[in-house]
Parts: C-alpha cells; sequence; structure tokens
C-alpha cells in the first residue's frame, strides 16, 4: 500500500503529465486520509484553477493558509487567481502578505505592481516594479511594466518608447510561445500604443487573435501590418487562412493574387497575358503513360520513362502537386510555390488531379491560370500511382512532390539551385530542413523543426545509415533529380503508408543526398482526433507495411552495411509500432491491435523484445488486449499444451495463438 508521500508524488506526476483526472484523483485521496494536507490542498487548488473552477480554487487556498500561514507560495498564487478575477483587492492583501513572509521575491513585488496599476494607484505601482528591478535588474516583465506607466505619464523620449515597445512585443512573444494568448494581446497592443508602425507588433497582434478566432480584429491587424510592409508574404498568407477558414474562398484567392501580384513580376506578367490573350485554358485529360519495371535488388518497381523530345529546352525544376478532394490547404500550397515560379523557362508545375469527385481546374486556375497545367485522371488510379504518372509527366532536370496540404517557404527553390547546378553527377537527390505544422499552418513545436545536418551546406556522409533504419524526413523536403527516378523507378504501390521511407532507402544506397541547410519546407501534422482517421492506423496495417519495407530495403541496401541497418530498423521500428499498437484500441479494433502485435515480432524475436512486448501488455492502455489474449489463451484445449513448457517464448507460437 502506498504512503501518503508516494501517492502525492504519483499525484504530481499525473499533473505534470497533463492527466488531470488522474491527478485530481490521487490529491482526494491524500485528503481522504490526511484532510489537512497543506501540500496536497494547495496542488489541487491549482489543479481547479486550472480546470477553471475558480471558486473551488479560492476555498482550497484558504484552506492551505488555515493550516500552514506562513507558506508563501498559497499566498502568492491566491493573489493571482483574485488577479484573474478582476478582485483586485484582493488581491493586492494577498499580495502584500506574501511578502511580508518573504520580501524578496521579484514576482510578488511585479504582480503587486500590476495590480496596483490596474486600481489607478501609479506611484505606487511604480514604487513595486522599482523594487523588483533593485532585486533583479534585469527583469524584463518589471521593466516593461515600469516603462508602460512611465509612458502614460509622459515621461518617456521617443527612443525610450521605441524601446519599451520592442520589449512589450518580446515579451508578447514569450507569453503566445506558452500558449497565453490573452497577456501575450495584452503586450501587443502595449507595444502598439508605444510604437504604432512597429510592423512586428502588428503582425504577431494578427497571429494571436487569429488563433483566438477574433478573425475580424486579425483581419484588421494584418491590414495594419501590410501598410507598414506590403512585401511580406507572410502576411498574405495568414489573412489567406483566415478567409479560407470562414470558407471565403474568393477573399482568400484575391489575397493570394495580391500578393503574388506584387512580390513576384513573373507571375505578375504570366498572368496578365493569359488575361490579354482571353483563351481559357482546358482540363487536361491524363495520358496514358507506358508501364514499366525496373529492378532493383530483389524487387521490381514502377518506371519511370525518359522524356519524350530531349532536344527541347528543358526547365531546371518540375514541381508535382498531386490532388484528391482536398481543398482545405490547395491555395496555400500552390501560392507558396508561385510566389518563387520564376518564369517557365526556370519552373513547370504540374497539378494531377485523382478524379476528384468534383474536379478542382476552377480553383487551380483562379491564382494559377496560365502558369500551372492541371491534369486531371479520367478514374482513380491510387495516390501512389497518381505520385508516378505527375514524375513521368514532368520535364525538368529536378522533381519536386509537394502534398497539396504542406507547402515551401520563401528560398526552397533558388537556394536548392545554386547549390544543384554545380554539385556532382553523384548526387541524385537532394534535402532541405523542415518543420511540422497544425492544421493552422501554425509551427508544432519547437521540437518539430527539424534540421537534419544543422548549418551543414553539401554532401550528406553516412546517410544511408540513418535513413535506413527510420524515416528522418519528409516528402516535401526532398528533391530528386529526374534521371534517379529513370534508374531506380517511382515509388512502389504496394505499401502506400509508407511508400517514402522506402524510396529514400533506395536512392540513399545509390546516389548521394545533397544538405540545403534552412528550414524551408513544412509538413502538415493533423491533431490526435484525425490521426484516429487514418484507416492505416487504424487496422493495424501501417505495421505491415513499415514490415515489408525492411525486408524489400534488405535486398538493395549496401552489402558492406546492409546486416547493421537491417538489424538497427527492426530494433527501432519494433518499438515504434508497438507504440502504434495503442490506436485501434482506441476506436475499438482489437483484431487490429492483434495485428500490429503479429506484425511485430516478425520484425524483432529477440528476448529484449519480447520483455518490452510483455512490459507493454501490462499497462492500462492494454487491457482490452490483454483480456483478448488470454480468453484466446483459455480457449486451447488442455490436450494441445505441451507437458514440458519451453524456457524461451517462441514468438510464432504466441502469433499463432493470437
Amino acid at each position: 500500500m502506498k504512503t501518503i508521500t508516494e501517492a502525492l508524488q504519483l499525484a504530481v506526476q499525473q499533473h505534470q503529465a497533463n492527466r488531470l483526472e488522474q491527478a485530481e484523483q490521487g490529491y482526494r485521496q491524500v485528503l481522504e486520509a490526511q484532510p489537512d494536507h497543506p501540500e496536497a490542498l494547495y496542488r489541487l487548488a491549482l489543479l481547479m484553477q486550472q480546470t477553471g473552477q475558480p471558486q473551488a480554487a479560492k476555498k482550497l487556498f484558504s484552506a492551505v493558509i488555515e493550516v500552514q500561514p506562513e507558506l508563501v507560495k498559497a499566498w502568492f498564487s491566491l493573489g493571482n487567481l483574485h488577479q484573474a478575477q478582476g478582485e483586485l483587492s484582493a488581491a493586492e492583501i494577498a499580495y502584500r502578505q506574501a511578502l511580508a513572509l518573504q520580501p524578496k521575491l521579484v514576482a510578488i513585488h511585479n504582480n503587486l505592481g500590476y495590480t496596483l496599476e490596474q486600481q489607478g494607484k501609479l506611484d505606487e505601482a511604480v514604487v513595486s516594479y522599482q523594487k523588483a528591478l533593485e532585486l533583479q535588474p534585469n527583469c524584463p516583465e518589471a521593466e516593461v511594466n515600469l516603462g508602460n506607466i512611465l509612458n502614460t505619464q509622459g515621461k518617456l523620449s521617443p527612443q525610450q518608447q521605441a524601446h519599451y515597445a520592442k520589449l512589450n512585443n518580446h515579451l508578447g512573444l514569450g507569453r503566445q510561445k506558452v500558449n497565453d494568448i490573452q497577456t501575450a494581446i495584452l503586450y501587443y497592443r502595449q507595444a502598439i500604443a508605444l510604437q504604432p508602425d512597429l510592423l512586428d507588433a502588428h503582425y504577431n497582434l494578427g497571429s494571436a487573435l487569429q488563433k483566438q478566432q477574433e478573425w475580424e480584429e486579425a483581419i484588421a491587424s494584418y491590414h495594419q501590418a501590410l501598410k507598414l510592409n506590403p512585401q511580406n508574404w507572410k502576411i498574405y498568407t495568414r489573412l489567406a487562412q483566415i478567409y479560407q477558414a470562414q470558407n471565403k474562398i474568393a477573399e482568400a484567392i484575391s489575397v493570394y493574387r495580391q500578393g503574388l501580384t506584387l512580390l513576384n513580376p513573373h507571375y505578375a506578367k504570366a498572368v496578365t497575358a493569359y488575361q490579354n490573350a482571353g483563351t481559357s485554358q482546358e482540363i487536361i485529360v491524363t495520358p496514358l503513360i507506358p508501364q514499366g519495371e525496373v529492378n532493383v535488388g530483389d524487387y521490381q518497381f514502377p518506371a519511370i520513362p525518359p522524356i519524350a523530345n530531349p532536344e527541347k529546352p528543358r526547365p531546371f525544376w518540375s514541381v508535382v502537386i498531386p490532388v484528391y478532394n482536398r481543398t482545405d490547404y490547395l491555395l496555400e500550397s500552390l501560392a507558396s510555390v508561385l510566389v518563387q515560379w520564376s518564369g517557365a523557362e526556370q519552373m513547370e508545375i504540374l497539378v494531377m488531379d485523382n478524379a476528384s469527385k468534383l474536379p478542382l481546374f476552377d480553383l487551380v486556375n483562379s491564382i494559377g491560370g496560365g502558369i500551372i497545367r492541371y491534369y486531371r485522371n479520367q478514374q482513380n488510379i491510387g495516390e501512389v500511382r497518381n505520385f508516378n504518372t505527375g514524375i513521368s509527366l514532368s520535364r525538368g532536370q529536378w522533381v519536386h512532390l509537394l502534398h497539396d496540404d504542406d507547402r515551401v517557404n520563401p528560398g526552397f527553390y533558388e537556394r536548392l539551385q545554386q547549390s544543384l547546378a554545380t554539385c556532382p553527377d553523384s548526387v541524385g537527390v537532394a534535402c532541405t530542413g523542415f518543420e511540422y505544422i497544425n492544421e493552422k499552418g501554425e509551427t508544432r513545436a519547437e521540437g518539430e523543426i527539424v534540421s537534419l545536418y544543422g548549418e551543414h551546406r553539401g554532401i550528406m556522409q553516412d546517410w544511408v545509415l540513418q535513413i535506413g533504419v527510420c524515416g528522418l524526413l519528409m516528402v516535401p523536403a526532398m528533391v530528386v533529380r529526374r534521371t534517379t527516378y529513370e534508374r531506380l523507378g517511382g515509388f512502389y504501390p504496394e505499401f502506400p503508408p509508407i511508400c517514402d521511407w522506402e524510396i529514400f532507402k533506395r536512392f540513399a544506397s545509390f546516389y548521394d543526398w545533397w544538405y540545403e541547410p534552412g528550414i524551408l519546407a513544412c509538413y502538415r501534422l493533423y491533431s490526435e482526433t484525425n490521426r484516429l482517421t487514418t484507416e492505416s492506423l487504424r487496422s493495424g496495417t501501417m505495421a505491415e507495411a513499415i514490415r515489408r519495407a525492411i525486408e524489400v530495403s534488405d535486398t538493395y541496401l549496401p552489402i558492406e552495411h546492409r546486416a547493421q541497418i537491417t538489424a538497427k530498423s527492426r530494433s527501432h521500428n519494433f518499438n515504434y509500432c508497438l507504440g502504434l499498437a495503442a490506436i485501434p484500441l482506441q476506436v475499438g479494433n482489437i483484431t487490429g491491435a492483434l495485428f500490429v502485435l503479429q506484425e511485430i515480432l516478425k520484425m524483432d524475436r529477440s528476448p529484449q523484445a519480447i520483455a518490452k512486448l510483455f512490459a507493454w501488455l501490462t499497462k492500462d492502455e492494454a487491457a482490452p488486449l490483454r483480456d483478448e489474449i488470454a480468453a484466446k489463451l483459455l480457449a486451447i484445449p488442455e490436450e494441445n499444451i505441451p507437458v514440458n513448457t519451453p524456457t524461451e517464448l517462441k514468438p510464432p507460437q504466441i502469433a499463432i495463438a493470437l
């Protein structure tokens, strides 16, 4: 049985992991055993405040103070709660009590100053901020709060106003980073009040308001930012995202066209010529592509035919954008390429519509008319074959495959072309750093910005040893020399969920890869809710695809590294796919979870792997699977159970039993 200390530690761990329901249960269990436990009362009060229950939080903070009146953090937290509720007098009392107990805490002096300022007690507030700065001269919060008061009193020079404006903007970014959007908005507005022409503050205010879905105010902020700098492409993208979220497609198109015309003279010239010509672009039915195969290792991959009429001029780039039904992000994806389009001599853009329910031609043509070549398949040929068809129709020296929900950042094509135009012939592929973005187009987290080789520019050393183990790259960050496809084939259609990783390994086995530093591409990841709708994850077939990709590459990886890479890959992906088994369980698909276990046992049958599997089966999330396995084992007739139980578990027997 757990001691009170152990139970409290577990509850705190649950709280820190954001498992709030379990944390609350743990705190209340401690309080059942010891009703006046100050730390449990305090932690539960914080949790109540966090979950939007301020009255319950106040009662708990008061209970803590009654038990332990000298607990400074309880007075401080109670003051913060009162301040958040607009109860300024009560907040002031709590802060002063905290300072009476501990007069050298900078944060309390700062928060007391803000409470006094909100009550109009400006001189007293100045004293509190100055005390905070006396204790900690580099406290930016106290410095900016003091500066804001001095500004309202007309005591700042223009240079000081500019300084405090930038400091407010910086603090706003810090608050927005930790998702304290309301405080961030206050800082941005104060920055603008100090310096009305501070572009970053207007842009950041628009971003914060957009995150809060305060659409009209966000639009106003972005328009103000455009007045200050109409050359900023990010602002046009943000504005269009809002209109798209409001389903105002015409407005989104108008914003993109405005930005593209202003920022890209090649685009403006082509669109004007297209409009003046008065001819309407037609939907091109995708032509038949000769079907062939390329042998690599023990497998046959779809052949990519050489270009027709090789004597004719070729662009440096072919950008291939496959589409099917989805329109949520298509305009954003197209615009991110069009703003970098440098003329037909340098780049062709192909959109491959895989027989969408309604043709997407009008949407594509609305911003790409006269530039983008739109093909429509007569019937759906599958995602992977659509990729290969677009590559086969390309004429560029280098091919960039871009999903319709991903995008490239400014500089992607220019910087890569500068390097690739003179790179060695041994280089068959190039890639850049990239970031994961969410449904709103925002970077998901600092840890999801991927810079594979840092600031290194050049050939990636020992790349096959890394990419051979697991997928470290996303397709929008990769470009491929067309002759690489011609020699080694296109994407393998046998396991669509993992065809990108397989082709990465195939190309790395035979060609050098070039790395261009910088975060130049964006790959969109969806929320957990959307992730659960992915069929390959719900059914467990993703694990099968990964296992098969390992088996395929084992036939063509460099012979001197093959055994090492394959062994590491089996171990790594056993662990990865074991985590995936929870996804079928979340949607009630026990059969799918069992299928995942069967597949990972085909990947790795070592004693270490079996131990990890059994350890996972003891977790709460695996309970439905445990029950199912137990039921299957109990159903085995007694006469089929060996008398002498083997000392070593044989995974094939487990797979059959499942």
